[in-house]
């Protein structure tokens, strides 16, 4: 009667540890979701930092050279030295058939 009841102890435990594996809080598809999370969240700090760089590579740059803030100006503003002239191409988005 004793190994019976141990038994069936036995075995609610073991549903109970199994159901919080697969359903619980700390289960299997909630680390799986993290980790996805994660692996997003990682490669966003990646592009991130690579945006940074660049900008830190800019802002030296604009520092200790005047053609970079010219060339800022030119491409950013519109900046054209006096007695140039500006124009600009428009493509030719092509003859319809």
């Amino acid at each position: 009667m004793t190994a019976r009841i141990v038994l069936t102890l036995l075995v609610v435990l073991l549903g109970l540890s199994q159901y919080q594996l697969w359903f619980g809080t700390t289960s299997i598809s909630e680390l799986q979701r993290l980790t996805d999370e994660f692996d997003r969240q990682s490669a966003e700090n990646e592009r991130l930092a690579s945006r940074n760089e660049e900008l830190m590579r800019e802002v030296i740059a604009l520092k200790t050279d005047p053609e970079a803030i010219e060339e800022l100006l030119r491409s950013r503003f519109g900046y054209v030295k006096e007695g140039e002239i500006f124009v600009r191409l428009i493509p030719d988005r092509g003859t319809p058939d």
